[in-house]
C-alpha cells in the first residue's frame, strides 16, 4: 500500500474494538431480512463486504419494540442464535460489526398500522404522506426506553462488536423528540432543549446499563434537519456536545435531513460529493470523546482519504460505494483504483428498488445475490468457445467481460466509434453526468482483457456467418419511437399517434443527444408515459441552453422517479420557470403549430410558433439482426434493450447471466 491512503488504512480502536481501517459500511435498509429475521441473504450480503476489506459494518435497524415496523426484530432473545450466525461469518473475514437498534417512530415502510410519535403529526415517508400517529404516553416512552436496553443486551449476546442507537436523524422516534418541528409536547419531554433531550439520555442510560461500560456504543445524529421549523447546524453542535460530555457514546455517524426532504436523506447524483461532510466537521470541533464518522456521497477512496487528512472526521462511511463494489477497500489497498466499480448515485438499484422490488445495484449484479454471483463464484468454462458479442453498450460490455473471464475467446463489435451505447447519451442530460462512470469502468475492464474489439463496425448476418462463432450475444439496444406506444387506454384519444411526427422539426431524444441536432428557441419536449429521466433531463438541458421549454407528459411530473430523485429536479424546474404540462399529450403537429390535449378531459390547447418538438418517447427493441440470425447460428442470445427496452441494470444483469451460462 502506498502512502496515498495512509489515513484511510490506519487502524483505529473504538472502546475495546480494534478496527483494521477507517472504511465503514453504515446501517442501511436492504430488505434482505426474512420475515424480519436475519437469514442467509443478509449474512451473505454483509460477509461480501467483510471479504472485500471493509473495516466496520453496521447492520440495518432492528426494532426495540413491537410498535415499530423496523426491518429486523431486535426485542426477541430467541433470535440470538440467528444473529450469531451473522456475526461469526463477518468476523471470519476480519471485519467488525455493529447492529442498529431503534424505533422508527411515526415513519412506516408498508401497510397501515398505528405508529408512535412524540406528537400526532402525520408521517412523511418517501413518496407518501399518511396516517396520524399516536402521541405516546409516559408509560409508552418508558416501555420503549426499556426496549432499547433489552435490544442492546441481545446485540451484545449475539456477538456484535457494538450497538448503534438509531436514531437522532430522519425524524424517526428520537429525532422527532429532539426537533421542535415534530415535538409539540407540553410535558417533561417537550418544550426546552433539556426536556426534548430527556428521552435521548434515558435511552443512552438504558443501553449502557445493559451492555456495560466496556462495550462499543454508537449513535446516528443529524447535522441539520434541513426542514422548516427544525434544528440547524448550531443546534446540533450543541446537542452533540451535550451527548459527548456524558462519555456514553463511542462513535457518532453524522447525517442530515428528514423525510420532508427525502432527496437529502438519500442524496443522488444531483447532489455534490461529500455534501454532509461540513456537518461532521462541525460536530468534530465540539466533541472530544466520540469518534466521528462522515457520510454522504463519499464514493471514492481518494476523496475519503482527503476527508480524513483534512480532519473533518475520524472514519468515512462509504456505503453505496460498497454496494457497488464490496471489494473497494481491498482494491484501494492494492492500488487497483481503476478496477473499482464506482457508485454513480443513480439510486436506481439500491434505494429505488428496496420498496416494491429487490434491493441491488445497477452495475453490481451480485448485490443481494452474493451466494450465486459474489466473490469466488465465477467458474472457468467447461468448453472454450468463440463468442461474438454484438453491441458495446453496458450489457454487451458486461457479457464480453464475464465471458472472457471464464476463458472464452471473445470478439466485441460496436457500430459507433465509442463503447457505451445509449448510456453515453443519457449522461449528457442535465444532472446525469455521473452515468459515464458505469461505461468508463466497463470499458477499462474490457480493454485490460484479451478481448478482440471492433469499433465503427456494424455487424451484418453475412459477417456472422463468415466468423462462424460458437455463440452470439446480440446487444444492439433500442431505437426511439416517433409514435406513442403507451398501451394505456386513458392516454388514447380518437387519434392515438400525433399527426406530423415525421416533420423535419420533430426530433427524437437521440437526434438531440447523439446527433447533437440544433433546436430553435421555442421547444416542446414530450413524454408519452415513460415518466423517467429521459424527458426531464432533456427539457432542463435545453432550458439551460437558453431555450423556451415546455414539458408535456401524460403523468404527474417524472412519476417513475422515486422521491429523492424527483424532488431536486422538480425544484429546479419550478425555480427556473420551465413550464410543466401534466396529463397531456400531442394530438397534432402542423408546421410550427402543436395541438395538445388533456388525456382525461380531452380538452385541446393550441401552441403556436413552436420551433421544435422533441419526442422523448418509449423506445422499441432494435432486434432485426437477432431475428435475421435466429436458427442460423449455433447458440444465439439477446440481452438488454434488444429484448425489451428497460433500464441500465437490466442490460448489465442479463449480460452477466448469459455469459455465465456459456
Amino acid at each position: 500500500m502506498s502512502d496515498q491512503f495512509q489515513n484511510l488504512f490506519t487502524p483505529i480502536r473504538i472502546k475495546n474494538v480494534d478496527i483494521r481501517n477507517r472504511i465503514v459500511s453504515t446501517g442501511h435498509g436492504t430488505g434482505l431480512g426474512e420475515n424480519k429475521i436475519p437469514g442467509q441473504p443478509i449474512i451473505d450480503y454483509h460477509v461480501e463486504r467483510a471479504k472485500g476489506g471493509c473495516g466496520l459494518i453496521v447492520v440495518e435497524i432492528a426494532g426495540v419494540h413491537k410498535s415499530t415496523a423496523a426491518p429486523l426484530i431486535g426485542w426477541d432473545e430467541r433470535l440470538i442464535p440467528e444473529y450469531r450466525k451473522l456475526t461469526d461469518a463477518v468476523h471470519e473475514h476480519g471485519a467488525k460489526i455493529s447492529l442498529q437498534v431503534g424505533h422508527i417512530g411515526r415513519q412506516r415502510f408498508f401497510g397501515r398500522r398505528l405508529n408512535w410519535a412524540p406528537s400526532p403529526m402525520p408521517y412523511q415517508f418517501y413518496d407518501t404522506i399518511g396516517l396520524t400517529p399516536k402521541e405516546v404516553e409516559i408509560e409508552d416512552i418508558k416501555e420503549v426506553v426499556e426496549g432499547w436496553g433489552r435490544a442492546a443486551h441481545i446485540t451484545r449476546e449475539s456477538g456484535f462488536d457494538g450497538v448503534e442507537i438509531h436514531s437522532l436523524y430522519g425524524n424517526y422516534f428520537l429525532g422527532a423528540f429532539v426537533s421542535p418541528y415534530s415535538n409539540k409536547r407540553n410535558d417533561e419531554y417537550g418544550g426546552s432543549l433539556e426536556n426534548r433531550m430527556r428521552v435521548i439520555y434515558e435511552v443512552m442510560d438504558s443501553v449502557r446499563k445493559n451492555v456495560g461500560d466496556d462495550y462499543m456504543v454508537g449513535l446516528q445524529l443529524n447535522g441539520d434537519d434541513l426542514t422548516s421549523g427544525g434544528l440547524g447546524p448550531n443546534e446540533y453542535k450543541e446537542i452533540a456536545s451535550l451527548i459527548d460530555q456524558r462519555k456514553q457514546i463511542d462513535y457518532i455517524v453524522v447525517k442530515a435531513g428528514t423525510y420532508w426532504v427525502p432527496n437529502m436523506v438519500i442524496p443522488d447524483m444531483q447532489h455534490p460529493l461529500g455534501l454532509w461532510v461540513p456537518y461532521s466537521s462541525g460536530i468534530k470541533e465540539v466533541t472530544k470523546n466520540a469518534v466521528i464518522i462522515a457520510v454522504g456521497r463519499i464514493n471514492d477512496p481518494v476523496f475519503a482519504e482527503k476527508v480524513l487528512a483534512d480532519g473533518h472526521a475520524d472514519m468515512t462511511g462509504m456505503t453505496r460505494a460498497q454496494i457497488a463494489d464490496p471489494e473497494l477497500a481491498n482494491k484501494t489497498r492494492e492500488g487497483r483504483l481503476e478496477d473499482i466499480r464506482p457508485c454513480v448515485a443513480c439510486n436506481d438499484g439500491c434505494w429505488g428498488n428496496i420498496y416494491g422490488a429487490r434491493f441491488g445495484c445497477v452495475h453490481n449484479t451480485a448485490a443481494a445475490n452474493e451466494r450465486k454471483l459474489g466473490i469466488g463464484t465465477l467458474n472457468p468454462a467447461d468448453k472454450i468457445k468463440n463468442v461474438m458479442v454484438i453491441g458495446g453498450g453496458p450489457g454487451g460490455l458486461k457479457a464480453a467481460k464475464i465471458a472472457a473471464l471464464r476463458g472464452h475467446k471473445v470478439s466485441l463489435y460496436e457500430k459507433r466509434d465509442q463503447f457505451g451505447g445509449q448510456v453515453r447519451f443519457a449522461a449528457k442530460g442535465a444532472g446525469r453526468g455521473e452515468l459515464e462512470g458505469i461505461i468508463r469502468h466497463l470499458s477499462i475492464q474490457v480493454e485490460k482483457m484479451n478481448i478482440e474489439t471492433h469499433l465503427d463496425t456494424e455487424v451484418t448476418p453475412e459477417m456472422v456467418k463468415e466468423s462462424n462463432p460458437d455463440a452470439v450475444i446480440v446487444a444492439t439496444g433500442s431505437i426511439p419511437r416517433r409514435k406513442s406506444f403507451t398501451g394505456i387506454p386513458s392516454f388514447d384519444p380518437d387519434i392515438q399517434d400525433p399527426v406530423g411526427s415525421e416533420q423535419s422539426n420533430v426530433l427524437t431524444s437521440l437526434d438531440l443527444l447523439e446527433n447533437e441536432a440544433e433546436t430553435g428557441r421555442k421547444v416542446i419536449v414530450a413524454d408519452d408515459g415513460e415518466g423517467n429521466w429521459k424527458a426531464v433531463s432533456i427539457a432542463e438541458l435545453l432550458f439551460d441552453r437558453g431555450k423556451d421549454v415546455e414539458l408535456v407528459t401524460p403523468l404527474e411530473f417524472a412519476r417513475d422517479l422515486t422521491a429523492e430523485r424527483r424532488i431536486p429536479v422538480l425544484k429546479r424546474f419550478l425555480k427556473k420557470g420551465i413550464k410543466i404540462t401534466p396529463y397531456t399529450m400531442i394530438r397534432e403537429i402542423k408546421d410550427k403549430t402543436v395541438v395538445l390535449y388533456n388525456i382525461y378531459s380531452r380538452q385541446e390547447t393550441i401552441v403556436e410558433d413552436v420551433d421544435n418538438v422533441v419526442l422523448a418517447y418509449f423506445h422499441q427493441a432494435n432486434d432485426a439482426l437477432y431475428f435475421d440470425l435466429k436458427g442460423k447460428v449455433k447458440e444465439l442470445y439477446r440481452i438488454g434493450d434488444c429484448m425489451a427496452p428497460r433500464m441500465i441494470g437490466d442490460a448489465i444483469r442479463e449480460g452477466e447471466k448469459i455469459a455465465r451460462l456459456l
